[in-house]
């Protein structure tokens, strides 16, 4: 084999690889969905990839995107014109962020609708009681990610309450929890928050244990995770092993 085109080889492996490992961070107006595991993250990964694929194959048929580890053509210079693309065309439908918090990563989406493609996971398994993973834990779909700072919450969760809180009386709950960060309050989010809602419609009712949606806050280091899920509560919490009747696994 000439030098020529093992130093290609070499060159194309080195930017496959780079391209691989570039790590995304988080940053406001993202769309994904909030993965939990007990310590094996890499597994748990994996089988959020592969999950997520799985029912958004199913779901949406025309945006099927290519696996990782498909075939890469034999052109070091297509590859190379690939790596160099705008980050908008490199996205993926599926991106693991580190979310600042151990067991808990974030999968960004390029799909419009997080909460679309979690419930129908959500309701396959809760119907065929079937268990899909092992390590993957809960699965909250996230429809806005924004600075972790009450004005920034609120401001994030306005555009939310008035897609899902205008046309019908809903009974409703928050469901806030803080990871690596004391500082938001979290009665402070939770009262102005059932207002905005009490603002758009007065006949919304709080119902702390069988709300018909839950609005979802998860503030996690410098970031929050906003959500509007319909029958979270009913779901298990979007709990997946609990959704099949399976005990969490402990390593």
């Amino acid at each position: 084999m000439s030098k020529t085109v093992v130093s290609k080889q070499k060159a194309k492996k080195y930017f496959i690889k780079k391209s691989f490992n570039k790590r995304l961070s988080l940053e406001v107006n993202l769309k994904g969905f909030l993965c939990s595991c007990n310590n094996r993250e890499k597994d748990c990964i994996k089988e959020s990839y592969n999950l997520l694929n799985e029912y958004a194959d199913k779901l949406y048929k025309d945006s099927k995107e290519p696996e990782d580890d498909q075939e890469i053509d034999d052109s070091l210079a297509k590859e190379i014109s690939e790596l160099k693309r705008d980050n908008k065309s490199l996205e993926k439908r599926f991106q693991v962020i580190e979310s600042g918090a151990k067991n808990f990563l974030f999968i960004r989406t390029s799909l419009e609708d997080p909460v679309e493609l979690a419930e129908t996971i959500i309701k396959d398994i809760d119907a065929s009681k079937t268990q899909k993973t092992k390590f993957l834990l809960r699965l909250i779909p996230i429809e806005v990610t924004c600075k972790a700072n009450v004005n920034d919450i609120v401001n994030a969760f306005v555009p939310l309450a008035q897609r899902h809180f205008v046309e019908s009386p809903q009974t409703f709950c928050v469901v806030f929890n803080h990871r690596n960060n004391n500082v938001v309050s979290r009665d402070e989010v939770i009262k102005i928050i059932a207002g905005k809602v009490s603002e758009l419609r007065s006949d919304h009712k709080v119902d702390l244990k069988g709300a018909k949606v839950a609005i979802i806050v998860e503030v996690i280091k410098g970031f929050a995770f906003l959500s509007i899920i319909p029958d979270y509560l009913k779901y298990k919490k979007y709990n997946l092993l609990s959704l099949c009747n399976q005990e969490q696994v402990v390593n």
